[in-house]
């Protein structure tokens, strides 16, 4: 009987949530553990944006089980990676979370920070830091507001879910005279997106993230402003790169949502050399994963990752 090259496991973490109108978020976490009790492990978070659900992801952790317990050589992470990429193709919270592991593998059995040699950090000197909102319905962003931010970050909105006209009216209120960054999450078709705009004038819009799906981003075109436009669901590939850097200003980059540190370096890359503004970004993750964000952030433009005001606790399942 083959005895196989490593241990593997996985499981569900919550997140506990305040100020907003969902208890918990769920995590799934993957380790490793080899012969030499040496061991690495990572996290990521379904996104249902992307068609993931928990039960998704940990169904297609179960299907690459015997392949990450058996491969060889598992450090040799590109090639681990484009196998993976054969496999499971875009099912990149299931391959963020065995790609982190991996890092962190090597990591423990070589004292080498992945991290470390493929990012450069030479922009935190530079950086813009974003207080971001989650906007739903019944939810007090004032209160949010008031309580948490500060005088130094820029504020941004970001709609989980479509608004009103109504709702926008609302915001307009709330929020008029300041400076606000808008996360549309594609959420508007293009009436909806000039409608919306024309009602937050009283805001001082500095930049509209995914201000339509993807798919129907050269819309954008049309609009007649001069607003920088940031695309974030629409770029999880180099290939979507290079299909909007034409009408993009900057991009928004994060970990699960392209698969993990070697993406996310091959599209950083791309989008310096169109000298695009870059974002590091997150949805409320695990801190293992939020940390390797932490860890890379150097190398980007903008930070936006601080929603601990959103976080109670972690509660291991």
């Amino acid at each position: 009987m083959q005895t196989r090259e490593r241990d593997v496991y996985y499981w569900q973490e919550r997140t506990l949530l305040k100020n907003l109108d969902t208890e918990w978020i769920e995590h799934v976490l993957f380790k490793i553990v080899d012969k030499d009790n040496i061991e690495g492990i990572g996290a990521a978070t379904p996104d249902i944006y992307f068609g993931q659900t928990f039960k998704s992801t940990m169904a297609i952790l179960e299907e690459l089980r015997e392949f990450i317990e058996n491969v060889p050589e598992i450090e040799n992470i590109q090639t681990i990676e484009n196998i993976i990429d054969k496999l499971i193709k875009n099912e990149n919270t299931a391959k963020t979370s065995i790609m982190l592991t991996i890092c962190d593998y090597i990591n423990n059995k070589y004292n080498l920070d992945i991290s470390k040699l493929l990012f450069s950090f030479d922009k935190d000197k530079y950086q813009e830091n974003i207080f971001r909102i989650f906007w739903k319905k019944n939810l007090n962003l004032h209160e949010v507001y008031n309580t948490y931010s500060t005088n130094h970050q820029e504020l941004k909105l970001e709609f989980l879910e479509k608004p009103s006209m109504k709702d926008l009216n609302e915001i307009s209120k709330i929020f008029q005279g300041k400076h606000v960054w808008l996360d549309f999450r594609g959420l508007l078709d293009f009436y909806e997106l000039t409608k919306a705009l024309e009602i937050l004038k009283p805001l001082k819009i500095v930049a509209l993230e995914q201000p339509l799906a993807k798919g129907r981003e050269k819309k954008v075109e049309l609009i007649e402003s001069q607003y920088p436009i940031f695309w974030d669901e629409s770029i999880v590939t180099l290939e979507d790169l290079l299909r909007l850097h034409d009408f993009s200003n900057g991009i928004v980059l994060s970990l699960t949502k392209v698969g993990g540190l070697i993406n996310v370096k091959k599209i950083l890359d791309l989008a310096e050399i169109y000298n695009l503004i870059t974002v590091i970004s997150s949805g409320i993750e695990h801190p293992i994963n939020t940390s390797w964000s932490n860890k890379i952030k150097g190398s980007f433009d903008i930070v936006d990752l601080t929603f601990d005001y959103y976080i109670t606790d972690q509660d291991n399942i």
